[in-house]
């Protein structure tokens, strides 16, 4: 979950500066905004071919278009051309102005960035690195520049699971660019959100709704309470909250997002309903049985509809849902909703996977409170033969149902006697 909102605020916020040299050689930038990248080819290609006969080969404007022809080949996919292209003219540009002039980072910081856009995590490192290290010598360590480079750097650590580190470089991003931009400027509360996710993956709930709170009311004051990045950190804040097991609290704010979502997305948009079934849960921990069914019936009508029957959100919203039903003892319902997500994730997932085997475990349940005490033990010895196979006799799933097992087959046995 985690990473799907650092996706979607990569998604939504784009490439961070990529305008500090996008202007050069302009109809081969316009052309490349607009993916039309055989166009580039061939326009970047003219544009260094023209200026090493007009200029010469160590201009830094004419490099500059060899870079740009380098990007291009990469956002081809033709890696081995464009390494040769990009390699050609930066031992040109270092030559020409330095390995710390400006315009050199420029050129390493756009590949670094592509290079994250392709997704080549590790290359973009070692690139954002060393753009990182060149800006923070040559214009300091609170250079708008430099604390892109930073942003640009911890970006690649995270999608490689680097937390920690990943942590460090937005700590730095974020307060330079608070301290430069100010509070409310876009990119500090990019910084502060992407900060945000990371401390997420590393178990630190309690300073990653610190730093959602931050976000959220600084964005609501500058976009409004409705927009789409507003809601977005609203639902992650709420999500944290039911993390922290502050259920009253993510309650609350679960309730605003749904609301905001509803109205801006529709009641069928998919992170309308994850906002639905986040109510849910938070309304469960509280043993609001009854309104978290409700809340989890119009997560399902919806996922039903936009997703499909057999989509994982919408085995997730049946399985929530039979649940609910079974706290309140609505048992013939829950039975036939925990066989609708069992039969469901079986075909999707397999009997061993733990969601499969959960299903197995609660259907069981739910069977042995209504005295179908035969049809009880089928599913709780599944649970347990499909758990050895799928995980080993030793897991902590497999131990874990082979003690439901053990449970049931005790309290059959004190019902016999009885």
């Amino acid at each position: 979950m985690h990473r799907r909102a650092f996706a979607g605020l990569e998604k939504t916020a784009g490439v961070a500066h990529r305008g500090t040299s996008h202007s050069a050689n302009n109809p081969g930038a316009v052309l490349h905004d607009q993916k039309k990248n055989s166009g580039v080819e061939v326009t970047h290609r003219h544009v260094a071919a023209d200026g090493k006969r007009a200029l010469g080969p160590d201009r830094p404007d004419v490099l500059l278009g060899v870079f740009r022809l380098a990007i291009t080949l990469l956002a081809q996919r033709k890696y081995d051309e464009a390494e040769i292209m990009y390699r050609h003219g930066l031992r040109a540009m270092e030559k020409a102005v330095g390995p710390n002039n400006p315009d050199a980072l420029d050129s390493v910081n756009m590949l670094g960035e592509t290079l994250l856009d392709l997704e080549r995590y590790d290359e973009a490192e070692a690139i954002c690195r060393r753009t990182y290290a060149g800006r923070e010598k040559a214009l300091g360590a609170d250079h708008q520049a430099t604390l892109t480079s930073a942003d640009n750097l911890g970006r690649t650590l995270y999608h490689q699971r680097k937390y920690e580190e990943a942590e460090i470089m937005f700590q730095s991003a974020q307060a330079g660019r608070r301290k430069v931009l100010g509070l409310y400027h876009p990119d500090t509360l990019l910084s502060v959100l992407r900060l945000g996710v990371t401390l997420l993956d590393r178990k630190k709930y309690k300073e990653a709704e610190i730093m959602y709170r931050h976000a959220l009311g600084a964005m609501e004051k500058a976009l409004g309470p409705d927009h789409p990045e507003v809601l977005d950190s609203m639902n992650t804040l709420g999500e944290t909250l039911l993390d922290l097991k502050e259920y009253g609290e993510a309650e609350a704010m679960c309730r605003r997002a749904l609301v905001g979502r509803e109205r801006t997305l529709g009641p069928d948009h998919r992170d309308t309903l994850l906002s639905a079934n986040n109510l849910g849960l938070a309304l469960r921990n509280q043993n609001k049985h009854h309104e978290a069914e409700i809340s989890y019936r119009r997560a399902l009508v919806g996922a039903e509809k936009t997703l499909g029957l057999g989509h994982q959100d919408t085995l997730m919203c049946i399985y929530n849902l039979a649940g609910a039903l079974h706290k309140q003892k609505i048992y013939d319902e829950a039975e036939m909703m925990h066989r609708r997500a069992l039969v469901g994730r079986e075909k999707l997932l397999g009997l061993g996977h733990r969601h499969t085997l959960r299903s197995l475990i609660k259907l069981g349940t739910v069977l042995y409170e209504k005295r179908k005490y035969d049809e009880a033990e089928v599913m709780y010895r599944r649970a347990v033969t499909e758990a050895e196979r799928a995980l080993g006799p030793g897991h902590p799933v497999t131990l874990k149902n082979f003690n439901h097992l053990s449970m049931f087959l005790y309290a059959r046995a004190t019902v016999a006697w009885a």
